[in-house]
């Protein structure tokens, strides 16, 4: 038979290892650059920023909202809630409720680089502290017209009594819903004032996260706009926050992502393995029952081919089959051939014992009584050889039709062991599909057995089962029984468990080897039980006859 290319089984392996490593690296790689890419900075372009700005926003908001006197206090009640240290620093060496008790090198040189945005001057900036000398400022009078003039900030009035800027409350509206306009322009309606867009308002940004030399801890900074000026201008600080691992209570790194990732890829990596492993198993499997069936004595076995060495190892097989089906065919064929030419010479024996007979005095026709019984033993003997080897080589001439149980064993028993105690409980009707002479025959051979090792005192019990589309027929003796080791080779041509048994006692060994072949011949199988509490069970199981 022509064969594809041989491709062998290590090639194999090593390929489809090569590509799952390959797509475990690429994944990896790629879910490394994605969430690392330079450093734990890389963190803030992913989620972890923004959980970070929704951190920012929610601490600014609360800020916002109280006087500085109780920031304190929600500092430490986000600090509950979150499990990670805060503190806020409003400018340099300016800690709102105390400075961190160690700041790591790396981490005090990041927060010192944190650069706050420039006020830009215009009407609502907060007065500066150290702003230039007065005579250095631009003199009132010139083109800026009336107002307040760029650099001086809200009046002091637009501040608390705490440091934090007011808000800018409108005018309140006149008797008919009109609010005063600016100078020179006609009151406008109420409704009218566009709303201030939150889209305008600073937001919150991450401004860093790394790692703290020496193992202590990882930080974050925020940059955070506390105060809502008049105009635009806010007051950046910088929340800072502390975890003692990189997870930072869910804050810095989630595990999610990892988590999910891994899976992926684990789920990947199967999808890319399991057809390469269920194909080698598969084959197995096929090849194990291949075995199991040429020990059985079924050598028609067919195992798929394949292109690697499990490809040879079961074309190896099939040859091997082959190969004894041959021999063993030419065994019985070479059996029954020899049978066949030994019926001719023992009739001629017969014959002529016959005619001696009647020429021999009573003393002379002793001897000849004994070689009769000689001849006709023989006769027995080759009768056997020619059923078996029918039975086994010549499968064509089987004729499997549905033959009754009950009739069938009713007349066997009586038969082969007449006086003998037999319980026959088989449903009435239950018929299986097999050859009725094969059947009787196989059934007599085990019942003829039980009556010679029982003796007269054996008991028998007949049984039959009907097990879906099959039937076990169970014929049971409480006789000596056989041992268990014995078990496996009682239906072997010629074998018989005791090697001291005569043949008088243990015949020739083929009575079972007869009744697997004429069961197998029928389309079933039959095996050999040790019987409780003592005895042998011969167990039949035929395909059930149809409607």
């Amino acid at each position: 038979m022509k064969r594809g290319p041989r491709f062998p089984l290590m090639a194999k392996m090593l390929v489809w290892l090569l590509v799952h490593l390959a797509v475990l690296a690429a994944a990896f790689c790629l879910f490394v650059a994605w969430q690392l890419r330079l450093g734990l900075d890389s963190f803030l372009s992913g989620t972890a920023g923004e959980r970070l700005r929704e951190v920012g926003e929610q601490v600014a908001s609360d800020l916002r909202q109280v006087p500085r006197s109780e920031w304190r206090e929600i500092l430490q009640r986000r600090q509950a809630a979150l499990g990670v240290e805060i503190f806020l620093q409003l400018g340099p060496g300016d800690w709102i409720g105390g400075s961190p008790s160690r700041i790591p090198p790396n981490v005090d040189q990041r927060i010192k680089g944190f650069r706050r945005p420039e006020p830009r001057p215009g009407r609502g900036s907060p007065p500066p502290r150290d702003g230039p000398p007065a005579d250095r400022r631009p003199p009132r009078g010139h083109d800026d017209g009336p107002g307040p003039r760029p650099g001086d900030g809200p009046p002091e009035e637009a501040f608390s009594g705490d440091g934090s800027l007011l808000d800018d409350e409108p005018p309140p509206p006149d008797r008919e819903g009109m609010r005063p306009g600016p100078r020179g322009r006609p009151p406008r309606p109420m409704g009218d004032r566009p709303a201030a867009s939150n889209d305008l308002r600073p937001r919150a940004r991450p401004d860093f996260l790394a790692r703290g030399a020496g193992g202590d801890g990882y930080w974050a900074g925020i940059e955070v706009p506390l105060f809502q000026a008049r105009v635009q201008q806010p007051l950046h600080g910088l929340l800072v926050l502390r975890a003692g691992d990189i997870s930072g209570n869910g804050l810095f790194f989630n595990l999610k992502p990892w988590l999910f990732g891994s899976l992926a890829v684990l789920g990947l990596s199967l999808l890319l393995w399991a057809p390469f492993f269920f194909g080698i198993t598969r084959y197995l499997s096929r090849l194990s029952r291949a075995t199991e069936a040429i020990a059985d004595g079924k050598f028609e076995v067919r195992v798929p081919s394949r292109s690697d060495e499990l490809g040879t190892l079961g074309s190896s097989i099939e040859s091997m089959a082959s190969r004894l089906d041959r021999l063993v065919r030419g065994q019985k064929r070479f059996l029954g051939d020899v049978a066949h030419e030994l019926c001719s010479p023992l009739a001629r024996i017969r014959t002529g014992l016959g005619v001696l007979e009647f020429s021999l005095t009573p003393e002379q026709q002793v001897r000849l009584q004994s070689i009769d019984e000689d001849v006709d033993e023989l006769s027995r003997l080759v009768s056997e050889v020619l059923a078996f080897t029918k039975a086994s080589t010549a499968p064509g001439a089987v004729r499997l039709e549905a033959v009754e149980l009950a009739p069938l064993l009713n007349l066997a028993s009586a038969r082969e062991c007449p006086g003998l105690k037999a319980d026959i409980a088989i449903e009435p009707g239950l018929a299986v599909r097999a050859d009725r002479h094969l059947l009787a025959r196989a059934v007599a051979n085990v019942l003829r057995n039980a009556h010679r090792h029982g003796g007269e005192d054996c008991s028998l019990h007949i049984a039959a089962t009907r097990l879906g589309e099959a039937v076990e027929l169970r014929i049971t003796d409480d006789g000596p029984g056989v041992a268990p080791e014995d078990l496996p080779r009682l239906f072997e041509p010629f074998y018989r468990p005791d090697a001291a048994r005569t043949r008088e006692a243990g015949g020739a060994g083929l009575g079972l080897a007869i009744v697997r072949a004429g069961v197998e011949a029928c389309g079933g199988t039959v095996r050999a039980e040790a019987a409780s509490p003592r005895g042998l069970a011969i167990v039949f199981r035929l395909p059930l006859a149809g409607d």
